[in-house]
Formats: C-alpha cells, structure tokens, sequence
C-alpha cells in the first residue's frame, strides 16, 4: 500500500473491484458494451443487453466507487455514448457557460442537485450521444 501511495480506502475499492471481475460481476466484455447475446432491435441496430443502467449498478455496488468516479469511467475509459456526468464541476460550469444559463448554486453556477433537471434538458437534443456534447463542455468550462 505505502510503496504506491494508495490510501487503505482505494487499496479496498482495487480489492472490491478484482473480486467483483473473480465473481463474474464485471468482465471486459460487460464494459466495454460486447454481450455474446447481443440482439437486433427494431431498426435492425445491434443493442447490448448490458446498457449504461446495468454497467453503472454493479460499479456503484462496489465500495469506494461514487457516481461521479462511474460516470469518469464510463466517459473517458469505455467511451460509452450516451453518458452526462452532472456530479462533475467542470461538466456542469461548461454547460452554464455554453448556454449563458444562471443556476442555483452560488454565484449562478448550476447546483448538481437542484439543477439537474435543466442540465439533463439542455442536453436531451443530443441523446443518445450526450458524451459528445459531455466533452465540449469540458472545453467551454473555461469560457467567460
């Protein structure tokens, strides 16, 4: 633990995490959105059993893992699509700045709690590929 300067508390979420991939509550497969019962939908697009919902279940049931650690993970490491990480600071300063819209958090940025809602409305026009609009903001979160 000490020689890699991991705290007891992320030593225990990399334990939670090997165990849950030894368990067969995570594989490769399930994160990265392959299913071998993957199955055609109504259009004929192939969709995986294993959305967004069931991947972020079983990592929030993991000790140590928060929504916004999941949210990081689905967006940067599994490149999943449809993916707004409101609980992220920088997510939430980008959209305010974007859409010259005033929350309720202190000095009008938006409130991850309170403002949600209008957050998730902003960027409904871009579902099912909200991670794209997710990675502008992090570029307009420096704009004034």
């Amino acid at each position: 633990r000490a020689p890699a300067g991991l705290s007891n508390a992320k030593c225990n979420c990399i334990i939670g995490i090997a165990t849950s991939f030894r368990e067969g509550i995570l594989s490769d497969r399930l994160l990265l959105g392959g299913n071998e019962e993957e199955e055609n939908d109504d259009d004929g697009v192939k969709s995986s059993p294993n959305g967004d919902d069931e991947v972020r279940s079983r990592l929030l049931g993991i000790k140590g893992l928060g929504p916004w650690s999941v949210d990081m993970f689905l967006l940067f490491q599994c490149h999943r699509s449809d993916i707004l990480p409101v609980g992220d600071l920088a997510f939430r300063n980008g959209t305010s700045n974007l859409w010259k819209v005033k929350g309720r958090a202190k000095g009008g940025g938006f409130c991850q709690k309170k403002d949600e809602h209008v957050i998730k409305e902003l960027h409904e026009p871009f579902a099912p590929y909200r991670s794209i609009s997710s990675y502008y903001m992090y570029k307009c979160s420096g704009m004034k």
